[in-house]
C-alpha cells in the first residue's frame, strides 16, 4: 500500500503546446503603422494655391508630428516645416521609408522630388534680385510649390488605404478651409490678374 504525503503540493499536469520556432538572434518587435498625414489630391492643390503655399507648410508639420510619434524622437515639426525646403530631403526619405512597403513604390526618388521643392521656393523666394524684366513675375512660382508633394502625397494615401486606415478626416473640408478657399482664392485671382495687367 502505497503512503501519501499530505503536505506535498500537489502534482501539475503538463500539456505541450505549439508554439512559434525560435530563431536564434532575432526579436519580433511589433510595428505600429503611422498615421501619415496624406488628403486627397484635390484638396491638397486647391489649398495649397488659395493658401499662397501655407497650406503646403502645414502637410510638412503633420508628417514631422507624425514621425515625431512613430520614431520617439525629441524633433521640433515647427520649426522643420519653417524650413521645410531645407528639411524636405530628410521628410521626404521618411515618409517614404514608411510608405513604400506593400507592393508600392514612389514613382521619383525622394532626392529628386525634395531638389525640385527647394528650386521652385529658391526662384519664387529670390525672384526680387533677379532683373526687373526677368523676374517681375517669377513669384508666381511659388503657388506650385504642391507640385513635388504629389507623388508622395499618392504613395501615402495608396499606403494608408491598403491598410485600411480611414482618410475621411483628412479629406473633409471644414468652415475654416471653405473660407480659405473662397477668400484666399479671390486673392490669388487678382492678385494674378493684377501681374498679367503690368
Amino acid at each position: 500500500m502505497e503512503v501519501r504525503d499530505p503536505y506535498q503540493a500537489p502534482a501539475a499536469v503538463l500539456t505541450a503546446t505549439p508554439s512559434a520556432p525560435v530563431v536564434p538572434g532575432v526579436i519580433e518587435e511589433e510595428w505600429v503603422h503611422p498615421e501619415l498625414f496624406a488628403p486627397s489630391t484635390g484638396k491638397l492643390v486647391v489649398m495649397s494655391l488659395t493658401s499662397l503655399g501655407l497650406y503646403v507648410l502645414y502637410w510638412f508639420y503633420r508628417n514631422w508630428r507624425a514621425i515625431a510619434d512613430q520614431e520617439g524622437t525629441a524633433i521640433w515639426p515647427f520649426w522643420r516645416a519653417v524650413f521645410a525646403p531645407l528639411w524636405g530631403f530628410s521628410c521626404f526619405a521618411q515618409l517614404n521609408r514608411y510608405a513604400s512597403g506593400r507592393r508600392r513604390q514612389l514613382a521619383f526618388p525622394p532626392v529628386v522630388l525634395a531638389l525640385v521643392y527647394l528650386l521652385i521656393n529658391a526662384v519664387a523666394n529670390w525672384s526680387v534680385l533677379f532683373p526687373r524684366d526677368f523676374g517681375r513675375n517669377l513669384w508666381v512660382l511659388g503657388l506650385f510649390t504642391f507640385l513635388p508633394l504629389l507623388p508622395m502625397n499618392s504613395l501615402m494615401r495608396g499606403y494608408q488605404q491598403s491598410l485600411r486606415m480611414d482618410m475621411r478626416r483628412q479629406d473633409r473640408l471644414t468652415v475654416w478651409h471653405v473660407l480659405v478657399i473662397v477668400f484666399g482664392g479671390l486673392f490669388v485671382g487678382l492678385a494674378l490678374l493684377g501681374a498679367l495687367l503690368r
